[in-house]
């Protein structure tokens, strides 16, 4: 214990002293985003994971701090949202299988930002910029999915037996993401900035879709949470020309626990420079008057 705090005051006096001392390249920025975010998951209407389906609109806002010419932390805030269907997939087992969702996000994220413009010297004749970033999120999602046509909230309902003896406990709406992307910026002169990126969100869930693991017992999860329960955990009945299987689902293959969801955000960003210190030098020197050059 002593030592995480002997490290957190060590961390503190880092910040504050990269803070109070002054040195070239240093202005605060904030801005805005407006792109489109897709997801990688269980209701893919592709065989491999690389998917471009429910690009969905992204918006957000940004507020950051730049330490130097090359080095920045910003702290963002998003919301956008993401959605799948199997009945637009290529095979023939997903269409089968028939399921579908659609998630809202809001996402609260602590981002590093490094520009490489002194490593791809290239790029400075265009007044190009390439950057890289990595980071942390929070973010809040709730996968629903319609019911007699109304949209229903699927995590209540576990639909593959969270929640019932011999099962997984319900999945939580709240999670962790590590981002990671790079892009471009181009400074449109000193103090406007127009950046596109595209950044990857690993998570480390596998429910954005509610759809991960196996089939439940459906008379178990009928009995315990309601019939709509198990009939957002298996909807193939719905299909047209529907035969019934021979044997019971449950056991039988619902998703892929092996690998965890991920939301990709691609983003179209402008954003304005601000400078702290010139400004306070600025309103200072107008405080206290200056004198007239006339004189």
């Amino acid at each position: 214990m002593k030592a995480y705090r002997l490290k957190l005051k060590m961390i503190c006096f880092i910040v504050a002293m990269l803070l109070v001392f002054k040195s070239h390249g240093q202005f605060i920025e904030f801005g805005g985003s407006l792109g489109g975010t897709t997801y990688q998951g269980d209701i893919n209407h592709l065989s491999s994971r690389l998917s471009i389906q429910g690009a969905r609109l992204l918006n957000s806002i940004h507020l950051g701090y730049h330490f130097n010419d090359f080095f920045s932390l910003k702290v963002r805030y998003s919301h956008t949202s993401i959605s799948a269907y199997d009945s637009e997939s290529i095979d023939d087992w997903r269409r089968s299988r028939n399921l579908h969702f659609k998630t809202s996000i809001r996402e609260y994220a602590l981002i590093s930002e490094i520009e490489l413009s002194d490593i791809i010297k290239k790029f400075r004749k265009l007044q190009l910029k390439p950057f890289v970033s990595v980071g942390i999120c929070l973010f809040n999602f709730n996968p629903k999915a319609t019911y007699k046509g109304e949209w229903v909230d699927l995590q209540p309902l576990g639909t593959e037996g969270q929640g019932l003896p011999g099962y997984e406990k319900p999945y939580k709406l709240q999670q962790i993401s590590i981002p990671f992307g790079a892009g471009l910026k181009y400074y449109i002169n000193e103090k406007w900035v127009f950046a596109f990126e595209i950044s990857p969100r690993i998570t480390f869930t596998d429910y954005l879709d509610d759809v991960s693991g196996k089939y439940p017992d459906l008379d178990l999860l009928r009995n315990a949470k309601g019939a709509i329960s198990s009939a957002m955990s298996y909807r193939s009945n719905l299909l047209p020309g529907f035969i019934p299987p021979k044997e019971p689902v449950t056991g039988f293959g619902r998703g892929n626990s092996k690998d965890n969801d991920w939301y990709i955000f691609n983003s179209f960003t402008i954003a304005y420079k601000f400078d702290p210190y010139t400004w306070y030098k600025k309103r200072k020197s107008f405080r206290y008057g200056r004198k007239c050059s006339f004189f």
